[in-house]
Formats: C-alpha cells, sequence, structure tokens
C-alpha cells in the first residue's frame, strides 16, 4: 500500500505519516470538480504530525496535495487534526497572465494553456491529448491560471481536465475514456444502485445575439448585428420531450451564423440528465474516466457508463468504494429503453394475470359443477346399527362430460376390501376357524374316519372281473361274474 508523506511549507525533507486514522482517509475525485484527500490524525509526538498544517504538502500514490483546512480538535487529553489537501495543480491559481489579447481572435487549447503557462515561476506544464476545433475567444487575458482552466471547460464541453502533479493535461472526453473491460453488475460488485433520472434542466431552444455593428449615427439606440438575432433549436428534443427554452445566449466573440449556431447547440441541454451512483463493493483503486458495462439483471438494464466520480477508502478495506457514473446520451437512452421495455412487460404480465384469472373462474366454476353430492341411504338395519357416519349413493349435481354422466344421475365406486373402513373388525369373529385335520389311516381317524379309510382301501380299481352281491331275503352271499359274454351267479364268497 501506498505511504503517506507530509512536508513542511518551507521543508525540504519528507516524513512518514503513520498517525492517521486509517479508516478516515478517503481520496475523492470528481470530473472538471474535485480532486483531494480527507483524513485525521491524532498526535503521536512524531515529526510528521507536526509538519502537519495549512499549505504542507501530502504525498499520495504518486501525487501531491496541499493542506488548506487544518482544524486542531483537543478532547480528552487526545489532540487531533482534520485535514483537507486539494490536489496541487490547483495551485494554478496562484499564475496570473496580465497580457490582454484584444479582439475576438481564433485559439486552440494550446494557445490557451500557452498564452497563460509560458515561462511560469511555478513550475506549472501542460498536455493536451484528443481533437479540439479551434474557438473564438474574446480579449483573452488578465486572469489567473483557474480562470484559464474554467475558460478552457466553458469553451471546449468536452474538455476534460485531468493533472498529474504540476502537469495539467487536457483530455478531449473521448481520449480520456478507456474501457478495460471491467463491469458492475447489481447484487454481484455493488450492494446499490441509484439512478436520478431529472427533466427539470431540458433546454432544447434558446435565442442567440451574435457581435454587434458599430454604428455611424451617434443618436441612434438601435442595435445593428452582423447577423439577425434567431433561435437555435433542438429538434429532436422538441419532438420527445416539449419545447424547454433556455436564457438567451449573447456572445460578442461571434459574426458568423452558423458558428453561433454550432456554439449554441452545445450549450443546450436536450435530454433529461441520468446520475448513477453505486456502492461498489470492491475496494480497489477506481479510474478516473474508465468505461465500464452496468447491468442490472433484475430489470435487464444493460449500458455501459464512465466513472465520472469516486470516494476511495484505500487503507479501510471495510468501506466500499462509492462510484458516481455518467450521464451519456447513450447511457440515457438505454435507460429510456429498459423504461419501455418494463413497462410493455408490465402490460404483458397484467394481460396474463387477466387470461390468469379467467382461467381460473372458468376452472372454478367447472370444478363446482364437478363436486359431488348424494342421497342418503336409510333402509338398512344393520347401518342403522353399526355406522357411525352418514351413508350416501353418490350423484352429480350437473351434467359431468368426463364422467359420462348426467345431471342428478348416481354412481357407483369400485373399492377394495383393504380400503373398507371398519371390514376388519366388523367380520373379526364371524368366521369360524378351520380345523387342522392330518392323513386318515386304517388305525387313526384323519379326514375321515380310520373305518372309512379301510372301507377305501378294500375298493378295487374298476374294471372288475366279479362283484359280491347278498341275498335280500335270505343273506346268502353270491359272487356274480360274466363269462364269454354270459352272466353267472354262483353261491358262495
Amino acid at each position: 500500500m501506498n505511504k503517506v508523506l507530509v512536508k513542511g511549507l518551507h521543508s525540504t525533507l519528507k516524513e512518514p505519516l503513520n498517525c492517521i486514522l486509517w479508516n478516515t482517509f478517503e481520496s475523492d475525485w470528481e470530473l472538471n470538480a474535485t480532486y483531494q484527500l480527507q483524513f485525521t490524525c491524532y498526535d503521536d509526538q512524531s515529526v510528521g504530525y507536526s509538519l502537519i498544517d495549512s499549505e504542507s504538502s501530502i504525498f499520495f500514490d504518486g501525487q501531491e496535495y496541499i493542506v488548506k483546512q487544518c482544524l486542531p480538535d483537543f478532547s480528552g487529553g487526545i489532540e487531533i487534526k482534520q485535514v483537507v489537501a486539494i490536489h496541487v495543480y490547483n495551485e494554478v491559481q496562484q499564475v496570473r497572465q496580465y497580457k490582454i489579447k484584444t479582439g475576438t481572435l481564433t485559439y486552440s487549447v494550446s494557445d490557451v494553456l500557452s498564452f497563460y503557462l509560458s515561462g511560469n515561476a511555478m513550475g506549472f506544464t501542460y498536455s493536451v491529448i484528443g481533437n479540439f476545433d479551434k474557438a473564438q475567444l474574446t480579449d483573452l487575458g488578465n486572469e489567473s491560471g483557474k480562470d484559464m482552466l474554467s475558460k478552457i471547460i466553458s469553451t471546449w464541453p468536452d474538455a476534460v481536465i485531468f493533472p498529474d502533479n504540476k502537469k495539467i493535461n487536457v483530455y478531449s472526453l473521448a481520449a480520456f475514456t478507456k474501457n478495460y473491460g471491467a463491469r458492475i453488475d447489481y447484487l454481484r460488485d455493488t450492494t446499490e444502485i441509484k439512478l436520478t433520472y431529472d427533466s427539470t434542466n431540458i433546454v432544447n431552444q434558446v435565442k442567440v445575439f451574435g457581435k454587434t455593428k458599430d454604428s455611424d449615427n451617434e443618436n441612434s439606440d438601435v442595435e445593428e448585428y452582423y447577423f439577425p438575432p434567431h433561435f437555435v433549436t433542438n429538434q429532436e428534443s422538441v419532438n420527445k420531450w416539449g419545447l424547454h427554452q433556455g436564457e438567451d445566449i449573447s456572445d460578442e466573440r461571434f459574426t458568423d451564423s452558423a458558428a453561433i449556431d454550432k456554439y449554441a447547440l452545445t450549450q443546450l441541454t436536450p435530454e433529461p440528465s441520468l446520475t448513477i451512483d453505486a456502492t461498489y463493493s470492491e475496494t480497489d483503486k477506481p479510474i478516473a474516466g474508465e468505461q465500464r458495462r452496468l447491468e442490472i439483471r433484475k430489470t435487464g438494464y444493460v449500458t455501459s457508463v464512465q466513472v465520472m466520480a469516486y470516494v476511495w477508502y484505500p487503507f479501510d478495506k471495510t468501506q466500499p468504494t462509492q462510484l458516481t457514473l455518467n450521464n451519456t446520451v447513450k447511457t440515457i437512452l438505454d435507460y429510456q429503453k429498459n423504461t419501455n421495455n418494463q413497462l410493455n412487460k408490465a402490460i404483458a404480465d397484467q394481460k396474463k394475470l387477466s387470461s390468469g384469472i379467467l382461467a381460473a373462474r372458468q376452472t372454478a366454476s367447472k370444478a363446482f359443477n364437478s363436486r359431488l353430492t348424494g342421497m342418503p341411504v336409510v333402509n338398512t338395519k344393520r347401518m342403522l346399527r353399526d355406522a357411525t357416519l352418514p351413508a350416501f349413493t353418490l350423484m352429480v349435481p350437473d351434467d359431468n362430460a368426463e364422467m359420462g354422466l348426467t345431471k342428478g344421475q348416481t354412481f357407483h365406486v369400485t373399492t377394495r376390501a383393504d380400503l373398507v373402513e371398519g371390514l376388519t373388525a366388523f367380520v373379526d369373529g364371524k368366521i369360524p376357524e378351520i380345523p387342522n385335520y392330518g392323513l386318515a389311516t386304517p388305525s387313526e381317524n384323519g379326514l375321515m374316519s380310520a373305518g372309512d379309510k379301510d372301507k377305501l382301501d378294500k375298493l378295487k380299481i374298476e374294471p372288475l372281473t366279479s362283484i359280491q352281491m347278498k341275498d335280500a331275503v335270505s343273506g346268502s352271499i353270491y359272487m356274480i361274474t360274466v363269462e364269454n359274454g354270459e352272466i353267472r351267479v354262483k353261491k358262495g364268497g
């Protein structure tokens, strides 16, 4: 992790600053606005602590910052200092150009930087990265270096001031934008994404006034212009949002109508502003101007955004980085498209819900009409004697096509003995037990008596050759046989 060093205003030595309450140390940056450090430190009796004072220098992450606020606080026997240090490039306000280039002249960004900074005694240098059109400025000079930067930003709205210590780097927005393939996914990389969509400042039409001509008539109060004052309109914005007029633009630099029209269009705000604030779950160092893919999967919102501001806590991993993302036209259009998609989805879901309600109503009606009813069974003595619940013969209250029944028709259901409640208890004890019989023998009873078994054993298998018969009157025994087709009877066995 980068060390924090301090150097007194008139000192030449840099001392380490180890008395910082590290969870208070934050690095703040916002495009063309803020570039500073904030922290609180305590008196550890070190040289570094004693060097912290207004106009002392703080060195961190390769950059120098100048202490502008140093607020000592004494409480409970402990001395602390609350410190705000701004980036050293802001000291360019101490550079002043007293000369004036009179008249309305055409300048490049480099021309302006060179006019103010060439030969300055404070060591400021400059660089221009990207492409800028030339622009007209009137009576340039007699201003500070800070005024110079403000003039560059107002004249070239696409300009980004991003310094490297005392080197003033002026980027075009296209050159400043870098895409390293990073992304921000809601609930994966961020715990919160806040989108502020504000149409308050829409301006899509202004009236422009250019340079006035010198009049030969000293008594005339009528101003004569190089071109007639007229309205400049972003018609696409008017068609979308209605007419929103802004303050007149009167600029003596312009003698050409087309030139002031082009300039005026850059001063309009044709779309509502969209500010995206994200609480980043990571704690890594943000890259100013980095372009990232933003996705909120829950709503299907996907767009490309640029880091335009951040608050970074480099020494405290418990505090997530806070990012402010840009409101480019593409981002706004993606937002509008997503909003329309959500609206269309809501309408489709409503239609689907309505269809579902209708289908549910139809199903419910069908279920009601398909319910079962019945006629009570009251004509059996057993039921009156044994039943604890009423019995019914089932019937349908309405036509039931699925069952093939008409309204009021009775029917029975197929069941099984093991499914009939109380059947087991009912028949228990009513069926006699089957005796266990063994095999019968001529001497032991079994499935039959021993005597029957003996008789059975004496039976001969047909056909018989003879049969004994007893005379019913005398009781004599006769043997009946068939011999050569003739029946013969012999007395005696």
